[in-house]
């Protein structure tokens, strides 16, 4: 999805790769915490969403979501997430300073978006279109709560006797035989999909610390899917497969939740669906246990 336009740059120095170790310790891990809490998803969309990295007022990720707002994520107490301890009161004249360096959010902000705002004595908002679909990982396993896609996927598995290989740098070449193919099989422009993402995540899975893996069927590569280790929970950053095996999907998102569960996973995030009817769809095709919202701390009045 092609981002909104809006006149001017994001202030700031691009991301650099040694921005990761400050990233990770700062961000939290695990169940509902926002998918661009991840490295890997701020590293690999930074082109997208201009993400930049600032000192000034505070240090802080400052980008630009999909319908054009300049947002800061910052990356010191007591805004960065997780909130300072319940009843402390975040340093409002830090607020003010961002909003005054030309920002028209914090953002995002998961579970802990209302309570910070009110603790700030700000607005709070959320777009449907960015919320995070969050599912079990034992559910996803067995597809319990998804009845035609576990049909689907057991057809699948009668009629190609799939397997399924871990990630691993020697699988690169097989992924991206299918990401060409998928590129072919649909009919936007490689403008408009993450195509480039997705190779820059492939090529880079390792320093990333991008687990998944990688579908066969007949020997041929037919699927795969890139995810991001975050405690207790997987956030799905690319899932590609070729039109003819659609139905490879269902069978590889049980595999890879399998072995995720065993692995100590207990949740998968296949991240938010942009608004795109089709996408939200295929999504909530799959039971979420839950569509968390991303909240966003505002200067004003939602409008």
């Amino acid at each position: 999805m092609l981002i909104a336009r809006v006149e001017g740059k994001v202030a700031g120095r691009p991301l650099e790769k040694s921005d990761a170790e400050r990233i990770r310790a700062t961000f939290p891990t695990g169940a509902f915490s926002p998918a661009e809490y991840a490295f890997a998803n701020l590293w690999l969309f930074r082109a997208v969403h201009e993400y930049r990295w600032m000192d000034d007022p505070v240090p802080h990720i400052r980008g630009r979501t999909y319908d054009g707002r300049v947002h800061a994520l910052p990356l010191s107490a007591p805004l960065s997430a997780p909130l300072s301890a319940p009843g402390s009161a975040p340093d409002r004249d830090m607020v003010e300073a961002l909003f005054a360096s030309g920002i028209d959010c914090l953002y995002p902000y998961g579970e802990d978006g209302p309570d910070l705002a009110r603790r700030l004595g700000r607005h709070v908002l959320h777009r449907d279109a960015d919320s995070d679909y969050w599912f079990r990982a034992e559910a996803m396993a067995t597809l319990s709560s998804a009845k035609s896609r576990r049909s689907q996927a057991r057809s699948y598995a009668i009629e190609h006797a799939p397997t399924f290989e871990d990630w691993h740098e020697g699988l690169a070449d097989a992924a991206l035989e299918v990401l060409d193919g998928w590129s072919r099989d649909i009919t936007r422009t490689a403008e408009q999909t993450d195509i480039a993402e997705c190779r820059e995540a492939i090529a880079g899975a390792g320093w990333l610390g991008l687990a998944g893996g990688l579908v066969r069927a007949g020997g041929k590569p037919v699927a795969f899917l890139l995810a991001s280790v975050s405690g207790n929970a997987r956030i799905v950053h690319f899932a590609k497969g070729r039109r003819a095996h659609s139905h490879a999907y269902p069978w590889m998102f049980a595999s890879y939740a399998a072995r995720a569960a065993r692995c100590g996973a207990q949740w998968l995030n296949f991240e938010q669906d942009l608004g795109i009817a089709g996408l939200a769809q295929s999504k909530r095709a799959y039971g979420p246990s839950r569509i968390q919202p991303k909240h966003r701390v505002i200067r004003g009045l939602p409008v």
